[in-house]
């Protein structure tokens, strides 16, 4: 299971003023949209420098704390229980630790957030001010009965560290209550834990627990608590048994996976001041061990927030038995409660620097989880709706009774649907074939059109090429005969390949366009070679015609010139004679 990290909630309160505190000029403003606290400071020389004859106008200090939320004094319980102690009841729910301490100076209202049983100021019964235990075990047991699928088992215990010394509040014998030691992280040897099944049962041992915590009366507070008082509340979950053959009697015990939240609330006594609470006596050994138990408890919260490697969790009672709420393995609110008089100012500087240092304590926390077995016995109560009321019970035997209906169509329906599947799966095989196949014709004719293509080339070629008319016509004609068986096998080729690509049959259509241009090109040239050849012959008839006229006027010239020669001769032949 992956750790949730995260760091403690803090969250601040200011009470509204008391009768004590007429006439006394507040110092605490709240301002809950932007989760800010402001104190005002009031310059406490004031006084002095009048009576020294400097002026009467008073310097103030504003100091300014935003936190995870703030409460001022017209807030409700219920707002705050919605803030602070919902989403911890919800993790506690899921199997985690959870706790919640308040912290704050006497009589700032701790006790009243966090215990009030639902009573007014009147001392009749309001439920409205009910604090926040006694709303999260309403809402853990609202949450109980409406969650049908699982069972729950919840248990409680109360003790209180009184003058350093543990006292278990719940314990029958008081003596053998009084006294108990801290073992390991966070456990108490010796402490009761009283089993609930109903929100009465535990709201009586949280009223008795009360009971027997010590209080008593100062200048302070009427109701001071002189301990500090722990709240526990530990919450299993199991799976509500749904199968009626896990219920048959002399059935084995059965296995199941189960989660262990935990709750802790704290109402930490409040720290004060000797001269203000006017304690004497027995009360005044009480506050020092109060005061020195917090001191304790501020030492470990800071060591925490700077991130040392040794936290002194072992200084006193208190810090070992919040060992594991702060800083533990768990998940941790803290509401810091302050009073609104200036006079107390100081004290609330104190509580909200606490708070500050507090906010930046890193937590890490796990689901708590582990098996438990479950007998036959607890088995049937499960599904005859042991611990539900009529309501419930019937609303649960309706939900089994649809549950099973559902798994049943459930089944059939992922049956038809992995029958639809396998139908699918063999349709798209088939059709996966086609689509190969049919891939395979138009790789074939596009070769086909490619050889067609340089076929039509070679043929330009040789029409370009023809050297005279008659070559360049039979040419022609072997031309035209091969485009003609050529047009007759892209028809039988594209009328196979027409259903398969359209596209590519329009390209190849559109080749043969262009090739019987180029034919048309073709004959167009042929015919020219034609009448080029025509006239070529009427030249030659011309020419032979010429060239005979010309041999018989050379023939003419011959013999006139053998006989010119001959006459020249016989001319020569009488001079010489004429000379001898």
């Amino acid at each position: 299971m992956a750790a949730a990290t995260g760091r403690v909630n803090v969250f601040s309160r200011v009470r509204p003023g008391v009768a004590r505190e007429d006439g006394d000029q507040h110092c605490v403003t709240m301002i809950p949209d932007d989760r800010k606290c402001v104190v005002r400071l009031h310059d406490g020389d004031a006084v002095e420098r009048v009576l020294a004859g400097g002026s009467v106008s008073v310097k103030t200090v504003e100091k300014e704390y935003t936190f995870d939320g703030v409460f001022d004094g017209e807030c409700t319980q219920r707002e705050v229980y919605e803030e602070v102690g919902k989403p911890v009841l919800k993790d506690v729910l899921q199997g985690y630790n959870g706790s919640i301490l308040a912290y704050g100076q006497t009589g700032a209202g701790k006790t009243h957030s966090l215990l009030n049983p639902g009573m007014g100021i009147d001392g009749k019964p309001d439920p409205k001010q009910a604090g926040l235990l006694p709303r999260l075990v309403a809402a853990l047991f609202v949450h109980i009965g409406a969650d049908l699928r699982n069972v729950y088992t919840v248990e409680a215990s109360m003790l209180q560290i009184y003058n350093e010394n543990i006292d278990c509040l719940l314990g029958e014998d008081r003596e053998k209550a009084a006294g108990l030691q801290v073992s390991g992280k966070s456990e108490i040897r010796g402490l009761t834990w009283a089993p609930c099944a109903t929100p009465h049962d535990l709201l009586r041992c949280f009223t008795r627990g009360r009971a027997n915590l010590v209080y008593a009366e100062t200048k302070m507070n009427k109701t001071s608590s002189r301990s500090h008082a722990v709240f526990q509340i530990k919450v299993a979950k199991r799976p509500r048994a749904t199968d009626k053959a896990s219920g048959v009697k002399g059935a084995a015990a059965v296995e199941m996976k189960a989660t262990f939240g935990k709750l802790t609330v704290v109402d930490l006594a409040g720290s004060e001041r000797v001269k203000k609470s006017g304690v004497s006596g027995v009360q005044l050994k009480e506050a020092s061990n109060i005061n020195s138990s917090l001191l304790a408890f501020g030492n470990i919260v800071q060591a925490l927030a700077e991130k040392k490697k040794f936290v002194p969790y072992r200084d006193s009672k208190l810090t070992r038995i919040l060992e594991d709420s702060v800083g533990g393995n768990c998940k941790t609110s803290l509401l810091v409660c302050c009073s609104p008089s200036s006079e107390s100012s100081d004290e609330t500087v104190s509580t909200l620097e606490f708070a500050s240092r507090a906010a930046r304590i890193e937590t890490t926390a796990t689901i708590n989880e582990g098996v438990v077995t479950v007998d036959a016995a607890s088995l049937i109560a499960d599904l005859a709706g042991d611990g539900l009321d009529t309501a419930l019970r019937e609303k649960h035997t309706q939900m089994m009774a649809l549950e099973t209906k559902l798994k049943c169509e459930t089944n059939k329906r992922d049956a038809e649907l992995l029958k639809m599947k396998d139908e699918a799966a063999k349709k798209q095989q088939v059709e996966a074939t086609k689509a190969s196949e049919a891939s395979k014709l138009v790789d074939k004719w596009r070769v086909k059109a490619e050889e067609a293509g340089r076929r039509i080339s070679q043929l330009e070629t040789a029409v370009v090429e023809a050297a005279g008319a008659k070559e360049a016509k039979a040419g022609v004609a072997k031309a035209e005969r091969e485009v003609a068986a050529l047009r007759n096998t892209l028809a039988v080729e594209r009328a196979e390949a027409s259903k398969l690509a359209d596209a590519a049959a329009g390209d190849l259509r559109a080749q043969i366009t262009a090739t019987q241009k180029l034919l048309d090109e073709s004959n167009a040239l042929a015919q020219t070679l034609e009448g080029r050849t025509s006239d070529a012959e009427h030249l030659v008839v011309e020419l032979r015609t010429q060239l005979d006229a010309s041999m018989a006027t050379l023939d003419a010239a011959g013999a006139d010139a053998a006989a010119a020669i001959a006459k020249a001769a016989e001319d020569n032949a009488t001079a010489l004679r004429a000379a001898e």
